[in-house]
């Protein structure tokens, strides 16, 4: 008898300590979900604010550039740093579906690439109608309400480009620029009013332009690549896009014309740099995009200390180059 009395005491003592156990956990966990802002997991519960980076599965080399120099200023503001870039076999998918997710996640803080030409959008909003603080870089739309813009000079970058192609030649040869179709809007037509304002004042400089996209099975890569190997191949390759520096690089590789034509290039991801230090590559025009991810996380800091923030910033170029084999 005495023994199922101890028995009975010591399963209600061990029943109650289970108990406070349990409700000591529940009131920990929800002070701790209580102090989240936004609705990021896991991730959110090591900082205590979350910005987004987000662009185009056509520009996602370049948001991923953003996107490393934003998180470099993660530990300096507790923020943490999340990457949204839609996965879509179409690289022109609707932007405004961007935003929508956005106003979905809540960040306090949005880094947005917008591509040339994306028009009527919707600026995302907070569940009280608030704007949610926007970095505009790309293209400026006029209509959203973004606290900052970081853009290119693309009559600088033409200046810049014209005079590499004249440094590089001699002022003689002949030149192949490759756009895409995404390029063929104003700020391309500023690019190449500038470049061709360089380059026409030197008589021996033919310049050529040829579009190219991903796609290796096309008529005008064919044109590109005959043209390479042919018996008066080009002297240089200039190239405006990441995509295209990286396709000529390995065009002139495979059909081993790298000591014939020179490659000069934008870059704006890794790939392209891989393809300079192997020396294939003679130059890349690198818009900085590490620095426009650690400007605009400043950016929206400011703006949420002070209320206010840089309207417009220009891009850093940088510039990488060897001399002609």
């Amino acid at each position: 008898m005495k023994k199922t009395v101890v028995l009975r005491i010591v399963f209600a003592a061990l029943l109650f300590i289970s108990i406070a156990s349990f409700g000591l956990y529940i009131v920990l966990q929800s002070q701790n979900i209580a102090t989240r802002p936004g609705n990021y997991g896991t991730s959110s519960t090591e900082r205590k604010y979350n910005i987004l980076v987000t662009g185009t599965p056509g520009s996602e080399a370049f948001v991923r550039q953003v996107y490393r120099g934003a998180q470099s200023t993660a530990q300096k503001y507790n923020c943490s740093i999340e990457l949204y870039v839609p996965e879509s076999l179409n690289s022109n998918i609707n932007f405004q579906k961007i935003f929508d997710y956005a106003s979905y996640v809540e960040p306090d803080g949005l880094i947005a690439f917008i591509p040339e030409g994306t028009t009527n959008l919707t600026a995302p909003l907070y569940n009280d109608d608030t704007n949610i603080p926007l970095v505009a870089v790309g293209q400026y739309v006029s209509e959203l309400p973004q606290i900052s813009f970081i853009g290119i000079n693309f009559s600088e970058l033409g200046r810049i480009i014209g005079n590499e192609i004249v440094s590089f030649t001699g002022g003689k040869g002949n030149i192949c620029i490759l756009y895409s179709d995404i390029q063929k809007n104003q700020s391309y037509s500023m690019l190449m009013n500038e470049l061709l304002k360089i380059t026409d004042a030197k008589k021996n400089i033919k310049i050529e332009t040829l579009r190219l996209t991903a796609d290796k099975n096309t008529s005008e890569f064919d044109l590109f690549r005959q043209r390479l190997s042919g018996a008066s191949p080009y002297d240089f390759v200039v190239s405006l896009s990441e995509e295209n520096t990286v396709l000529a690089a390995q065009t002139i590789t495979e059909i081993n014309q790298t000591n014939k034509s020179g490659i000069i290039g934008l870059s704006e991801g890794a790939e392209s740099r891989a393809y300079y230090e192997k020396e294939i590559i003679n130059e890349l025009i690198i818009i900085n995009s590490l620095e426009i991810g650690v400007r605009a996380v400043e950016e929206i800091f400011n703006y949420k200390n002070t209320g206010i923030a840089d309207r417009h910033i220009v891009a850093g170029i940088d510039i990488l180059k060897r001399g002609r084999k």
